[in-house]
């Protein structure tokens, strides 16, 4: 916390990242194939989560309104930043 507020980890990690690949061009290559390579074994990913998922008890069916709003809104929400940043990308060339 240098500065002063909270950041989540993953954030601060975009964020180098981005800063790097707008200096060091050669990057590009390596995160090629790391990304084709997660996202060809992206299925694994999910399994911890089914597997959980299983064993709920029935507190959950209580939250499962909100949860489903969430999922719901949230993809909502990201297909329209998705939109927006891909016609500003296409407007920029």
């Amino acid at each position: 916390m240098l500065t002063g507020f909270a950041l989540p980890g993953p954030l601060v990690g975009m964020l180098l990242l981005l800063v790097t690949l707008s200096f060091v061009d050669r990057l590009f290559v390596f995160l090629d194939k790391t990304g084709n390579l997660l996202i060809g074994n992206l299925s694994l990913m999910f399994i911890p989560i089914s597997v959980g998922a299983f064993f709920l008890n029935r507190e959950i069916y209580q939250q499962f309104p909100a949860i489903l709003s969430l999922i719901f809104l949230s993809t909502i929400g990201v297909i329209f930043f998705m939109a927006i940043l891909v016609k500003e990308l296409l407007n920029r060339d």
